[in-house]
């Protein structure tokens, strides 16, 4: 009689492979993760006034974005976990190996953005022209959104909230449940994901002015959006594929149509990624770059 495999075996991030750190430094990482944002909005036009010099030096290239979450980038991942948690890059699912297939990945998912943003054009009778965020603003602006993304927000949030909280609550879950594992990486995508949600709650109520009933389908939608990326990640093993794809979600960075259809097609084409993965690392030719340390891509048991 032959045994069921286990669902694990679909997921690309191997547990054993991922060092554990302490309590205190997961703590650590949730206090900052949760103030930081509560800081930056009760001050937001202080921090405007401060980096408008540099934004307007660089035509918007460089955006306040950026400047804000570069600090916290270092703060977080190389003082935390990095010196104080003992982690190593490769913990946190940054490898050298996976950048290539992360930059042919969003490379493709941005260009059929622009597909569906020609079509989106075309259903509607409209010409084919110019996004107006690349006119108004101007395309060192237009870029600077999407970098800020890449190299501050979306990275930041990607490395916080799916390498690393996700994957120590899912350490620790796993040592105190006698059930089967995949309960353990259930409740760790579930508890991680509410963080993720709850966090966003400063941005909501002052940047977007939400009121306190608004509030509750926004964060169900945003912890809908983290276990969509969650899934990415765990699918693909590959965090800057789950970089990309938040970053679109962000900064679509249409070159043509409405940006509103480049972030549902971004949020498409995660779930996709999530089904088709196998196929699509082939396409990408990733096997030809594995090294020695691709642990990760072994099954979890």
């Amino acid at each position: 009689m032959s045994s069921t495999p286990s669902p694990l075996r679909r997921w690309r991030v191997d547990l054993p492979g991922i060092r554990e750190t302490s309590w205190p430094v997961v703590a650590a990482v949730i206090l900052v993760a949760a103030g930081y944002p509560t800081l930056v909005w009760a001050n937001r036009e202080l921090i405007l006034s401060l980096t408008r010099s540099i934004v307007d030096a660089t035509d918007g290239f460089v955006q306040p974005t950026l400047l804000l979450y570069l600090p916290v980038l270092l703060l977080v991942v190389g003082g935390v976990m990095l010196w104080v948690g003992r982690l190593r890059l490769r913990d946190l699912s940054l490898r050298r190996g996976d950048l290539r297939t992360g930059v042919v990945v969003t490379v493709g998912v941005w260009l059929l953005m622009q597909v569906v943003g020609i079509v989106a054009l075309l259903w509607a009778g409209e010409p084919i022209r110019l996004n107006d965020t690349w006119l108004t603003g101007g395309a060192l602006a237009a870029i600077g959104a999407l970098v800020a993304q890449l190299f501050g927000n979306a990275l930041y949030e990607e490395v916080v909230f799916r390498a690393f909280l996700l994957n120590q609550f899912r350490h620790k879950l796993r040592r105190r449940l006698t059930t089967a594992p995949r309960w353990s990486v259930l409740l760790a995508l579930v508890a991680s994901q509410a963080v993720f949600a709850l966090i966003h709650v400063p941005s909501r109520l002052v940047g977007d002015g939400l009121t306190l009933g608004q509030l509750g389908p926004t964060l169900v939608l945003l912890f809908v959006w983290g276990t969509l990326l969650a899934v990415v990640y765990y699918r693909t093993g590959n965090l800057f594929v789950t970089i990309g794809i938040h970053a679109f979600m962000n900064a679509p960075t249409m070159l043509v149509g409405p940006p509103d259809a480049g972030v549902l097609t971004a949020i498409a084409l995660g779930a996709l990624i999530a089904v088709l993965w196998p196929r699509i690392e082939r396409f990408t030719d990733a096997s030809r770059l594995h090294d020695a340390d691709d642990s990760h891509r072994q099954s979890s048991n």
